[in-house]
């Protein structure tokens, strides 16, 4: 008989949702599964809760980035999760418990420390018998990822390994996967019937933007980092949700040259992103654990502007260690950066080299391949170290 697979997450932000959904793909071709399920847990709390872990999130990053670092470094103490943390979370998730129990699964995958907080709360009163996987979904061991029991962890690269197993995880339950990403990042595919279907050239350089994701950016502050590339290209600005910015860059660009309007392409929201990184040769932007995973699936260098402070400092960290991309001193050297890599293709290929080399196209599959593979492995405890 099969197993039953529930995948839990979170839309505080897209990258939780993203790596379930990651996940969810590699799970509909196994065979070992009976049964899949995906849940955002938020979906299955109340109404305030959802704002604080969605709404107060975003408003927290984009107004008050200072106070956020505060919290990220105060909060970040191993083994010292307020209990009130974790009582917060289940008060507020009854009916993702019921839903739980009726799905009644033989394994669940966390892509976010909420849901894992109810499950080890319903493991340890031993209302729930499941092996918990937690996929952390940054380059960064922050302390709420941390459980006091759990069956495997799932992790982006091998410091992240060595740092838990200092704090006490046993290493044979932590695994170093990177960070699941859709298939469609990396697999094959016809580039000259994409380059037609975005109606993007394939004969110069291609400059991913993107700029919607907190707004932090206006249009002429976008408009300036442009104009400053100076080797040809054609620049992509995706600009998500944000209809304001896509809206004024629009009117910008109607007013510049035709070879400047030619080469310029404003997107809103899209669906198609896995296709935009496919032809293009740098990406612009800030460093989100999914974002980053998928530039480096898509073997593209990154420019980074603006981390949020915390986990994104330390996605940065990685990608820069990598070798994989460069963070300019300020947003107006942005253009002299793209245009000291394009102007250089000798420094492109390596570091598309280096990109794809930190990248880890097949983490889905690898995270359920352990989750199956090592199904009969009960949940453990750590030791629970203090360094």
């Amino acid at each position: 008989m099969g197993k039953r697979l529930l995948i839990l997450s979170a839309s505080t932000g897209s990258g939780h949702i993203k790596a379930a959904q990651a996940i969810e793909e590699a799970s509909r071709t196994d065979t070992r599964l009976e049964a899949v399920s995906h849940l955002d847990s938020l979906e299955y709390t109340n109404e305030v809760f959802q704002t604080i872990y969605s709404k107060g999130y975003l408003e927290m990053v984009r107004n008050f980035p200072e106070l956020w670092a505060r919290g990220f470094e105060v909060l970040d103490k191993p083994w010292e999760k307020a209990v009130f943390l974790s009582a917060f979370h289940r008060f507020n998730s009854q009916p993702l418990v019921r839903k739980i129990r009726d799905f009644n699964p033989d394994m669940i995958i966390c892509t976010h420390p909420m849901p894992a907080d109810v499950i080890v709360y319903l493991i340890n009163q031993d209302k729930l018998k499941a092996n918990l996987g937690i996929v952390v979904t940054d380059y960064y061991i922050h302390a709420l990822w941390l459980e006091e029991i759990f069956t495997h962890y799932f992790v982006a690269k091998n410091e992240s390994k060595r740092y838990m197993c200092m704090l006490g995880l046993p290493p044979d339950r932590i695994h170093v996967t990177g960070i699941p990403v859709l298939e469609h990042f990396s697999s094959p595919v016809n580039l000259d019937e994409i380059s037609e279907r975005l109606q993007i050239p394939r004969d110069e350089p291609v400059i991913i933007l993107s700029a919607g994701a907190f707004g932090l950016l206006s249009a002429h502050t976008i408009h300036k980092i442009l104009k400053e590339i100076k080797v040809p290209s054609t620049k992509v600005v995706i600009c998500g949700n944000n209809e304001k910015l896509k809206k004024e860059l629009n009117e910008i660009i109607a007013k510049a040259p035709e070879s400047v309007r030619a080469r310029t392409k404003i997107v809103g929201f899209t669906d198609k992103m896995h296709e935009y990184l496919r032809l293009a040769d740098i990406f612009i932007g800030k460093p989100g654990g999914l974002s980053t995973s998928e530039c480096l699936a898509a073997a593209v260098p990154m420019v980074i502007w603006d981390p949020i402070p915390g986990q994104e400092q330390y996605n940065a960290y990685y990608v820069l260690e990598s070798g994989a991309g460069v963070m300019p001193d300020s947003i107006a050297t942005i253009g002299y950066k793209v245009d000291e890599i394009l102007g250089n293709p000798d420094k492109l290929a390596q570091m598309k080299a280096a990109a794809k080399k930190a990248g880890f196209p097949n983490a889905a599959k690898s995270v359920l391949n352990h989750m199956l593979e090592k199904n009969n492995e009960a949940p453990v405890r750590p030791f629970k170290r203090n360094l």
